[in-house]
């Protein structure tokens, strides 16, 4: 086969008005060859052959406007539901081909809070006052609840080789949690308490009296205030009661903003550090080790939690920039 360059040359003379037997004597070559540079084209390469693809043009048509709709409506876009409601005489794998074909990529939607317009407003109403009045965020403790779960996070990924096959266990009854309620102070201690069951407006009042009042006060005598999330067993008229009679001073705070309490940032270092071994068998090794690594933080890694207390004024900063919308994803 003749190279790229010689068949170019031989265009180049003939459309400059040579003859093929000028362009062969020119370029050393026969007549014929120098026809065949000049009029044929070069053979693409054959495609391999196989089988037919099912679907047909009118069928993917109906398939990409079904998918249009589909997430305009906020709705799931899998190949079943595509092949019932498109009316496909297709199997499911030879959609899913299709699908990626055309750039989709099957994945998990990530979890996100919603906020209105008036959630937004609110935050930023609250993230301007605070910063106008210089809010004395080291007289402030942070509250919060979680559950942790003997099977572990929803999310569990580490880094493996491909021909390795590792598996969580995944209880289909009864597979256990604990309830954790946990409160972050100014000096960087965490202090934590194990619930029995779901918090109630009784445990939530005997909580606050065992465990908050007398830690508050001899730490910070006056002037300090407890920050809560807008749960309805915090808001609660007994529990309201408890809070006037005891002289807690309940920050205000804007509902669905968890990202602004720091406490969320402690769990998140909590719960990396729990899971990060073996599946748990039952509820009291698991209570054992969210004891330990908070024991563990409270003795080794305290700035941590200071930090998160410096950086509160930049957080509403930046939902301000963000014109009340999450600080983070």
């Amino acid at each position: 086969m003749r190279e790229t360059s010689e068949k170019n040359f031989a265009i180049k003379y003939k459309n400059e008005g040579c003859s093929y037997s000028e362009i062969a004597k020119i370029m050393g070559i026969s007549r014929s060859s120098a026809i065949n540079l000049c009029v044929y084209k070069t053979k693409s390469n054959k495609k391999k052959s196989g089988p037919k693809f099912k679907i047909c043009k009118a069928s993917q048509l109906r398939l990409k406007r079904k998918i249009s709709a589909t997430q305009a409506e906020g709705s799931k876009v899998n190949s079943p539901k595509l092949i019932k409601e498109c009316a496909l005489k297709a199997s499911v794998s030879t959609v899913q081909r299709y699908l990626r074909r055309t750039g989709l990529k099957y994945k998990r939607l990530p979890h996100r809070i919603y906020l209105s317009e008036g959630h937004k407003s609110k935050r930023m109403q609250f993230a301007k006052s605070r910063i106008s009045e210089n809010f004395n965020w080291e007289r402030t403790i942070f509250s919060d609840e979680k559950r942790f779960s003997l099977d572990g996070p929803d999310d569990w990924r580490s880094y493996m080789p491909k021909t390795m096959t590792n598996y969580h266990t995944k209880r289909q009854c009864g597979g256990g949690s604990v309830m954790v309620w946990m409160m972050a102070m100014p000096n960087g201690l965490l202090s934590f308490k194990i619930m029995k069951s779901n918090i109630n407006s009784d445990e939530y009042v005997k909580l606050l009296a065992e465990s908050v009042v007398p830690i508050i006060k001899l730490n910070y005598t006056d002037n300090w205030y407890f920050q809560e999330d807008n749960a309805p067993v915090h808001k609660s008229r007994k529990v309201q009661d408890f809070m006037k009679k005891s002289g807690i001073s309940v920050l205000e705070w804007p509902a669905r903003s968890p990202d602004l309490n720091i406490v969320e940032d402690c769990w998140k270092t909590i719960s990396d550090l729990v899971y990060d071994g073996k599946q748990f068998d039952n509820k009291k090794d698991l209570v054992q080790k969210i004891t330990n690594v908070i024991y563990h933080l409270n003795r080794n890694e305290r700035n941590k939690v200071i930090n998160l207390y410096k950086a509160i004024r930049g957080r509403l900063c930046v939902v301000l920039e963000k014109q009340g919308d999450l600080y983070n994803r």
